[in-house]
């Protein structure tokens, strides 16, 4: 992911990139066709991760030992360059739209979502 694009997601806070995600699954192959507002469009992706939490938690935390690896990454780019291809193998969605979801899982808290001792 380019990192000016990175940037612009890392400063936007959870409802904000809950709608940036929610606009993104209603047409990430035609952006700005579908007219979504922004209470409808935050509801899509509240609802797209909370349905996809346990895919999610499985992929992250079981398959690839979140807990173990959490020390290896220096930054927050660097764990949501890592989280994302997971996320988009977990869920079936393009790279651009797991990044968005990677981005959201951190700022929750992946020592949360795992369950890592000592979090």
């Amino acid at each position: 992911m380019s990192s000016p694009n990175f940037e612009q997601l890392h400063s936007k806070n959870i409802d904000d990139l809950y709608e940036v995600l929610g606009r993104s699954l209603v047409s990430p192959e035609y952006p700005g066709t579908a007219v979504v507002t922004k209470q409808v469009a935050t509801q899509r992706g509240r609802a797209f991760v909370s349905g996809s939490l346990d895919k999610l938690r499985t992929k992250i935390c079981v398959d690839w030992h979140y807990c173990d690896k959490r020390n290896q990454y220096v930054n927050f780019q660097a764990l949501a360059n890592a989280v994302a291809p997971l996320v988009s193998s977990a869920v079936g969605v393009p790279i651009a739209t797991a990044m968005i979801v990677a981005i959201i899982l951190i700022k929750l808290g992946l020592n949360d979502l795992c369950k890592c001792p000592g979090a």
